[in-house]
């Protein structure tokens, strides 16, 4: 039995619980990314949504040109070229909803393939197609957060506690080692030609061995050299994490921030769209603006409300981003 020996044994035992722990930690590395897409992709598929619905609106609005010009041509104010332009316009907007309800589907495939849904062409629908934000995130609170609990950089911590305990596994060769030894015997001969016929010797042995390795080719100051250096290299990557995570952090909290402003001003944009389109109608129907006009009105009020609606999706992502980066995604979203 080994009674001593560098403390190789208790530095072995906490190097293996740091192991188990990084295992743990890459496990929950991978769940966390997983969340995260699965948000993404839940978000992708609400912003399709809500594209698709700007898309029927769109040709709810050119349905309503198209009446208004035949109308028009019927009573005799209008022309048949105004009629013809009003259909090719209602075919391109029909065209374009087609193709939006095929990146619906892609999304729900997607999604269906992250969450392991079994039949990838699962069609389903959602209750709620709005995106909600999560406004009021503070930087400094993020970021004491992403320190303390972000998975890769307590994943890089450990590996820097594994690599000083090697360094100590290297070092502990360098102590003295103590080793006790015990054991019992038992022996019975038998004699036939003797006046002793049976002699049984029995008893216990034991004994403790102190040594010390004086000279191994110097190959243990070799391998504490190297472990030193090991040691340094993950202080190293684990500064160099850190930095990183620091610099994703305030890019995805700028992102975030930005976002956030473009909301307000694209809703701006979207009232004054939709207020110039009313008037625009009104015009139309006295034929005081042409059909070219109208369309650009439209299109305007399209692209704006395009713009307001990709402003929530990217505010989202980035909150997604932020809720990872500071470990927090597996609490909000559980």
């Amino acid at each position: 039995m080994t009674i001593f020996n560098g403390f190789n044994a208790i530095v072995t035992y906490k190097k293996l619980s740091e192991l188990n722990q990084v295992g743990q930690l890459n496990t929950q590395l991978t769940i966390e990314n997983l969340i995260a897409d699965i948000v993404s992709g839940y978000y992708n598929y609400i912003l399709q949504i809500q594209q698709m619905n700007n898309l029927k609106y769109a040709l709810i609005l050119s349905r309503e040109r198209l009446r208004i010009d035949e109308d028009r041509y019927i009573l005799g104010s209008g022309s048949k070229l105004e009629v013809l332009q009003s259909r090719v316009y209602v075919n391109s907007d029909s065209s374009n909803l087609s193709r939006q309800n095929e990146i619906i589907i892609s999304a729900q495939i997607r999604l269906n393939e992250m969450m392991a849904v079994e039949n990838l062409g699962n069609q389903f629908s959602s209750r709620d197609t709005s995106i909600d934000i999560k406004t009021g995130m503070l930087y400094e609170k993020l970021l004491d957060e992403t320190l303390t609990n972000n998975t890769s950089l307590r994943i890089a911590s450990k590996n820097k506690t594994i690599s000083d305990y090697d360094y100590k596994l290297v070092v502990s060769r360098s102590y003295p080692y103590l080793n006790f030894t015990g054991g019992y015997s038992y022996n019975l001969n038998t004699y036939t030609k003797n006046t002793t016929r049976n002699l049984t010797t029995n008893g216990m042995n034991y004994g403790f061995t102190l040594g010390l390795n004086l000279y191994d080719g110097n190959n243990k100051r070799r391998e504490i050299r190297n472990s030193s250096i090991e040691r340094d290299t993950k202080d190293l990557r684990y500064r160099e994490i850190e930095q990183g995570v620091r610099a994703d952090l305030l890019t995805i909290y700028s992102a975030y921030s930005n976002n956030l402003r473009l909301i307000t001003l694209e809703d701006q944009n979207y009232q004054t769209a939709k207020e110039n389109l009313e008037i625009a109608l009104e015009r139309y129907k006295l034929g005081s603006l042409s059909g070219i006009d109208l369309r650009e009105v439209q299109k305007s009020l399209l692209d704006a409300r395009e713009r307001l609606i990709s402003a929530h999706y990217q505010t989202k992502l980035a909150e997604v981003s932020l809720e990872l980066i500071s470990g927090k995604i597996m609490e909000y979203y559980k």
